[in-house]
């Protein structure tokens, strides 16, 4: 019999993890990036070639990459600081202040003469986008810019309740670094969460949860996810292969699967909210930011999950890089319909029984 809206245990439980937010503080490490918006309109052909002329009415800057992380866990009203690499340039001074302006910790943020910020160009017309254009460098940060990132860590690792690795293979997490970084956060009991990239995910093995999204996630089993049984089949692969405590795999319209477990492993579907979908940019950064300051504010990883899967529900109606602040997140967790009640258990509506493996 469908409530309409979250049942009253439940509500109650991810409303009062939220109030817990303000709490908690997420040490996120990964690829910085500046997110540029050229928006203008289109009106005639250019005759020097059949392309678009894009007639320029603004720029604007947003935060990306592990940056868009730390912006979201700042919005839901928890704080973050940022390990990271920068250019000397303007994109980098840029992207340092705005982090600083809304509060994000940045002594952790390096600034590396050798090195361009990573920047995305967006040319946006009737909020479409029309073309981007990236400046980046992917080499290796080196050896003197891993020990004080190490160092950073080592200072900021004992007041924080979550430590996120946000993977975008610009260079910033070399393995020998990240597992150093890993081993001592299981060392102190941190829950470890990590945004994968495919090449890299054996170096995350043993992290508390993994986000790969579903191509991802075939690419990293050698199981191509085309049903329900090849989808179990990956997650139990995954799971094995980075021995971790959980794997999350996001499937767009489809939903996310949740895996937990040890010997006995269970799968969790849970379906996508109803969403007209205008630009995913910046998702699974809502998506890690959420799951990671959730879990660090006491909800387990099932119920973390439903609250980022929520998050990512807003940001995909909105144009260009997204955050969600807590409000808009109470709002929807409480007016969700989303959500049914059987037997006096609550659970997502469509959301099916765990599967055991």
């Amino acid at each position: 019999m469908s409530t309409g809206v979250l049942g009253e245990v439940l509500l109650s439980r991810l409303l009062d993890t939220m109030e817990r937010f303000s709490e908690t503080r997420v040490l996120v490490v990964g690829d910085v990036m500046l997110d540029h918006y050229i928006w203008g309109q289109v009106d005639r052909i250019s005759p020097e070639a059949p392309v678009a002329v894009v007639g320029v009415t603004s720029d604007t800057y947003r935060l990306g990459g592990a940056a868009n992380v730390a912006h979201n866990i700042n919005r839901l009203g928890g704080a973050a600081s940022i390990i990271s690499v920068a250019g000397q340039d303007g994109e980098g001074a840029r992207l340092r202040e705005e982090m600083k302006r809304i509060g994000i910790d940045t002594t952790g943020l390096l600034s590396l003469p050798d090195r361009a910020t990573t920047t995305k160009s967006r040319i946006m017309a009737h909020n479409q986008q029309l073309l981007r254009i990236d400046r980046e460098v992917r080499s290796d940060i080196s050896e003197d810019a891993r020990k004080e990132a190490l160092e950073s860590f080592l200072t900021k690792i004992d007041t924080a309740q979550a430590i996120i690795f946000s993977d975008y293979a610009k260079g910033m997490l070399v393995a020998p670094m990240v597992r150093s970084m890993i081993d001592l956060a299981k060392k102190k009991g941190v829950p470890v969460f990590v945004d994968p990239k495919v090449a890299s995910i054996d170096s995350y093995r043993g992290a508390t949860l993994l986000t790969p999204n579903h191509l991802e996630a075939s690419r990293s089993s050698g199981v191509e996810i085309t049903d329900e049984g090849s989808l179990l089949l990956a997650g139990q692969g995954l799971m094995a292969r980075t021995e971790s405590q959980a794997v999350l795999i996001t499937r767009g319209e489809a939903g996310m699967t949740l895996f937990e477990g040890g010997d006995s492993i269970h799968a969790s579907h849970i379906p996508a909210v109803a969403q007209d979908v205008f630009d995913v940019t910046g998702a699974g950064d809502t998506v890690m930011a959420t799951l990671s300051l959730a879990h660090a504010a006491g909800a387990s990883l099932l119920e973390a999950a439903v609250l980022s899967n929520l998050a990512a529900g807003i940001v995909v109606g909105m144009v260009g890089t997204s955050t969600v602040s807590l409000d808009e997140l109470r709002e929807v967790v409480t007016f969700s319909s989303l959500f049914e009640t059987s037997r006096g258990v609550f659970r997502p509506a469509g959301f099916r029984a765990r599967v055991r493996l």
